[in-house]
């Protein structure tokens, strides 16, 4: 399906701009101030994990997330003794100009897709047993372990994993290989690692998966997802196709809040480029291992891992050339924050918490409520202080940016302001 006009312009008075993306931008313009400050961004490359804090509240876990949140807002050491950190002068925040192109238009694989996943929401399930085998089309959570080479692969530990049991373009030949194990037992699957892996040395390499199937779910989808009955009870119109243009007006949405994401991206790599950061080797290890300890050293842990072993899986990290380059990254950034924050005398005070809190908390998975209790707590209110006066500095860099969007008339800075 192509990009569309729905005919009802942008409801701004600004018109159309052609494209079902640009439209859904000059929506939320008009609706919020614009930006994706609703939808946080994700970190550029960070691993998979598969692991969450889940409904528990603040754990002894996360609480060490927190220090090491706060670490890499200074600077990215935990250890200051061992690690000297640089004296980084602010950039300049003139004259910033990103331009982010237009996304491709919605395919009619996407819409059946989402529209898939909208049935299966609505079947009829019922929980496997212990000992019960699963089948495709279950919907099963894992705790996975990938080695290739004589080596676990790098960010391949998952725990919790939801996912259904269906063909996979990342893992092929996964979830076919588990069809028969028994809920609470393991199975050894190969597959042949894609040219899109993400560890691009591996691509194309042979892996063994060793998987726990943790749970699983029987799903039985309905025989009659197109008839009318059916439509109408998913409450998005009357007919199959305005079920279908309802899809397409959730995915530019989401596309829309992608972009200004995006923008966000790019505006920090320019803060990149303008800062001058001396970084050392052993500034970039610690924070991977940082990250490293966050994630997957913890499910390893659980597993009974042997030292050398834990050593080993760190050292997959270390050694990957991308997770190199986006934990510099994240250091230049950081750095660069911290001396806008200095030099443009930026304040936290209780209001601005307050607004940035729920974007703050995004990287701990809190939730506001656990957010505001854990602030609470000195040993763990200084972590996400720190994030919080991160997301101020981010947002007003933002302020001083002009954005430009493909297929959207326009200039707008970081805020949502149309400057021309």
């Amino acid at each position: 399906m192509s990009s569309r006009n729905d005919g009802n312009g942008s409801g701004s008075g600004r018109g159309s701009t052609g494209s079902i993306e640009g439209d859904h931008i000059l929506r939320k313009l008009e609706g919020n101030g614009g930006g994706a400050s609703q939808r946080p961004a994700q970190q550029k490359g960070t691993a998979p994990t598969g692991t969450g804090t889940g409904n528990g509240g603040v754990t002894a876990a996360l609480a060490g997330e927190l220090r090491a949140s706060a670490a890499r807002a200074s600077g990215g050491a935990t250890r200051p003794n061992e690690l000297k950190l640089p004296t980084v002068k602010a950039p300049s925040l003139d004259n910033i100009q990103v331009s982010v192109p237009q996304d491709t238009d919605i395919t009619q694989e996407e819409l059946l897709m989402r529209f898939h996943e909208m049935v299966r929401s609505r079947s009829k399930t019922r929980e496997r047993a212990p000992g019960e085998p699963v089948q495709m089309g279950d919907t099963v959570v894992l705790d996975t372990l990938g080695y290739a080479e004589g080596r676990l692969i790098p960010f391949s530990a998952r725990s919790g994993l939801e996912l259904e049991m269906a063909p996979s373009d990342l893992l092929p030949g996964l979830c076919e290989g588990l069809v028969g194990t028994p809920v609470g037992g393991g199975q050894e699957v190969e597959v042949t690692l894609p040219d899109t892996y993400p560890v691009e040395h591996l691509r194309g390499v042979r892996a063994t998966f060793l998987v726990d199937v943790v749970a699983a779910r029987e799903v039985t989808m309905p025989v009659d997802a197109e008839s009318d009955a059916f439509v109408r009870s998913l409450g998005r119109g009357t007919t199959l196709e305005s079920v279908m243009e309802s899809i397409a007006d959730e995915i530019a949405d989401e596309r829309a809040d992608d972009m200004w994401l995006e923008a966000q991206e790019r505006v920090l790599d320019e803060l990149v480029l303008r800062t001058e950061v001396e970084l050392t080797v052993e500034m970039v290890d610690e924070e991977i291992r940082q990250a490293w300890s966050a994630t997957e050293a913890r499910l390893l842990a659980q597993k009974d891992f042997a030292p050398d072993e834990l050593q080993e899986a760190l050292d997959g990290w270390l050694e990957d050339p991308n997770t190199r380059l986006e934990a510099e990254r994240r250091l230049r950034i950081a750095f660069a924050l911290k001396a806008i924050i200095e030099r443009d005398r930026l304040q936290l005070s209780p209001e601005k918490l307050n607004e940035v809190l729920e974007e703050a908390v995004v990287p701990f998975g809190l939730s506001v409520d656990e957010a505001r209790r854990a602030l609470a707590n000195p040993s763990l209110a200084e972590g996400i202080r720190n994030s919080a006066l991160q997301v101020v500095a981010v947002r007003h860099v933002m302020s001083k940016a002009q954005l430009q969007f493909e297929g959207v008339p326009g200039v707008f800075s970081g805020n949502g302001k149309q400057l021309r």
